[in-house]
């Protein structure tokens, strides 16, 4: 239990922190955004880079994040919007294709073998049998701050309520005299950061790879689609309860139901995001927290 536990924290908070990002540009722009999960890679190769560079290792966090954040904005001006134009078909097979271009430029640069960070090596904390690094312990808790925090900003503040607007109705928006570019803007920002910190976070319990991103590709929509498009509360708590279920699966032993002992490889981790994706078009297709659509 402890273990499943430890599993579900630790994932959960990094499918939910690129998830939640997803939601926001899906929910303002009807578009979803394949290369969102490529910002988490990119937040990790920054960090590498600037680590290289000379520069410690939290400055080159907080560095790595704020240029992940803006790289996305200054993307969506010059590609996606023109993108957008044509429809989010167009958009979405163009993210698509900078996802890709992204991962051969990475590859170009850095190769293929994993990078690691210059993390202090932490002695790890025994719980009821499972060790828990320090590191694991700050993942969790940066996530669940960051989370906490973009929830009672969209709550209680002018911005958030921009945000809902534009979300809710793009043209009532306009009207009532919202910037809605600016408005755009401040969505992508947050999304890449909280990709880019995700992707940082992990690279410090592990590594970063070319795949670091392309790898959460499925949870993460898996996560959004299943708590709701457009709903940020229902996308971490997808998030949450789709970490578990992995981990359950993992855990049980499934040969004990057949007289033998049988667990699951880790490569059919990803199967479990399809069976519930699948699971929760069939039966509530508008998600946990979505609004229920009418069909005529």
């Amino acid at each position: 239990m402890a273990e499943v536990l430890l599993d579900t924290a630790v994932r959960g908070s990094i499918i939910a922190l690129l998830a939640v990002g997803l939601t926001l540009v899906q929910g303002t722009l009807r578009f979803a955004n394949v290369a969102h999960v490529e910002f988490a890679t990119l937040g990790g190769y920054a960090v590498v880079a600037l680590t290289g560079a000379g520069l410690g290792l939290l400055p080159s966090a907080v560095l790595g994040v704020a240029i992940v954040a803006v790289l996305a904005v200054v993307l969506y001006r010059l590609l996606f919007r023109r993108l957008l134009g044509s429809g989010p078909m167009i958009a979405l097979i163009g993210s698509l294709a900078l996802a890709i271009v992204s991962r051969a430029v990475l590859q170009l640069v850095y190769g293929s073998r994993p990078q690691y960070l210059p993390a202090p090596l932490e002695r790890g904390i025994d719980v009821h049998g499972v060790l828990i690094t320090p590191s694991q312990i700050r993942l969790v808790v940066i996530a669940v701050t960051l989370l906490a925090g973009l929830l009672l900003l969209l709550k209680f503040t002018s911005l958030g309520r921009a945000v809902r607007a534009v979300a809710a109705n793009p043209e009532l928006a306009d009207v009532s005299g919202l910037n809605r570019g600016r408005v755009v803007d401040v969505v992508w920002l947050l999304s890449a950061g909280l990709a880019a910190v995700a992707g940082i976070l992990l690279a410090i319990d592990s590594a970063v790879g070319i795949e670091l991103g392309f790898n959460l590709l499925l949870p993460v929509f898996a996560a959004a689609i299943v708590g709701g498009l457009g709903s940020i509360a229902g996308a971490m708590i997808a998030a949450y309860a789709l970490a578990c279920a992995e981990s359950v699966v993992l855990q049980v032993d499934w040969g004990a139901l057949f007289g033998g002992g049988y667990h699951l490889e880790v490569s059919y981790r990803p199967a479990v995001g399809f069976v519930l994706l699948v699971l929760m078009l069939a039966l509530r297709p508008q998600g946990l927290m979505g609004r229920t659509v009418r069909r005529g």
